[in-house]
């Protein structure tokens, strides 16, 4: 069996790779198409649990992923300004809606009298049956958290005229997302939750060691927003 730290790893070195090379080869729209297709994917890993060999407690996926959207918004805020960060934020969250309207859809579709057209579609619908849920959930931790790190990376941008631009990155992303990662686990499976789960459960499981998780994305993304800003430079952005 491969070690589930092992694999979250990978993750986060996919996503780095990615993030460069769509910043590369794109500037800053494809930091926009990153960011949309990272919240996607966040949302839906965000259904499965893993068990971590160093934690007690179950991790819910999607945490990695997600964590590097932040590191995008400073990227976009340092090499262009808050408003495209800003811009960005919302094209990211129009585009799961687009995704979860299209989904809800396709699942009102009557599917093909076959076995596996019927299977198929019922593991689609309990797939994307909680879509709207974790939606407005997103949407009001995705203000909290995401506008938060813009605001509080712009401001820090200013003070220091500039410079200490990792270290700006990490207290801003360190703070935001614990707000974006709490106000999303209190509305996702507290407040709007068919069934709530306790709240014990949820500070170990969605809340704690999630955070503790982001903060170790966020140590790791201090370096790719260093080099994604190189490259901006070398670009004469």
């Amino acid at each position: 069996m491969i070690i589930p730290e092992l694999l979250s790893f990978s993750t986060l070195i996919v996503c780095f790779l990615t993030v460069l090379l769509f910043f590369k080869y794109a500037g800053k729209s494809g930091l926009l198409i990153y960011s949309a297709l990272a919240t996607v994917i966040a949302n839906l890993q965000v259904l499965k649990l893993t068990q971590y060999v160093l934690v007690e407690s179950p991790v819910a996926l999607g945490t990695v992923v997600f964590s590097t959207t932040f590191a995008v918004d400073n990227i976009l805020t340092e090499c262009y300004g808050k408003d495209t960060a800003q811009k960005c934020i919302w094209t990211s969250f129009f585009g799961y809606l687009f995704f979860v309207i299209c989904m809800k859809i396709a699942i009102l579709h009557t599917p093909v009298n076959s076995k596996e057209c019927v299977d198929l579609h019922a593991e689609l619908k309990k797939l994307f049956s909680p879509g709207f849920i974790l939606f407005i959930s997103s949407l009001i931790s995705y203000i909290a958290g995401q506008f938060s790190d813009v605001t509080i990376f712009s401001f820090l941008k200013k003070f220091f005229s500039g410079k200490f631009v990792m270290l700006r990155s990490l207290f801003s992303m360190s703070i935001s997302t614990f707000v974006d990662n709490f106000v999303f686990s209190m509305c996702a499976w507290y407040i709007f939750a068919e069934h709530p789960i306790s709240f014990p459960t949820l500070w170990k499981t969605y809340i704690f060691m999630n955070y503790i998780i982001r903060l170790i994305v966020a140590v790791c993304c201090v370096p790719l927003v260093k080099l994604a800003v190189g490259i901006a430079e070398k670009k004469d952005v």
